[in-house]
């Protein structure tokens, strides 16, 4: 009948395309990382610099990676403080002269306070490279024949 196929793999075939599927997932995977990697450190501020740069590349295993990094204030810039007055000025004192809190085991005492706004900088950097996706799974599938 018309539009009926059928296809028989040898079994030694079926595992050669198999290991081959992982290794152009796992390269593709890879590129992917890179890309996002690149990204992140061209959207992190860069009033010093040394967020940008911090950004480091693990191979988790084969088809996972993280990109991490040290500077602790990291997530503070990503996902914001949450520590905003009305309609986004700066906190002032109503009844003292100054604010006091607690933090990082030390007592601080400020006229005003302002927090930061959230900066998503790692989703921008994602939403860049997921783009060209099917181009590091053309690449990988390149490079799987060249070898």
């Amino acid at each position: 009948m018309p539009g009926d196929y059928t296809m028989e793999w040898k079994e030694e075939d079926l595992h050669k395309f198999l290991d081959l599927t992982k290794q152009v997932y796992s390269r593709a995977t890879e590129l992917l990382a890179q890309e996002v990697w690149g990204h992140i450190g061209r959207e992190a501020p860069t009033v010093h610099g040394r967020l940008a740069g911090s950004f480091h590349t693990e191979k988790m295993d084969e088809y996972n990676w993280r990109i991490f990094t040290n500077v602790h204030y990291a997530l503070y810039v990503h996902e914001g403080t949450g520590v905003h007055g009305p309609a986004g000025r700066p906190i002032v004192p109503v009844n003292a002269q100054f604010l006091a809190f607690e933090w990082q085991g030390r007592t601080w005492f400020l006229k005003s306070v302002q927090g930061q706004k959230p900066n998503p900088y790692a989703d921008r950097a994602i939403s860049s490279a997921e783009g060209r996706t099917q181009e590091f799974v053309q690449r990988a599938i390149s490079e799987m024949g060249a070898a």
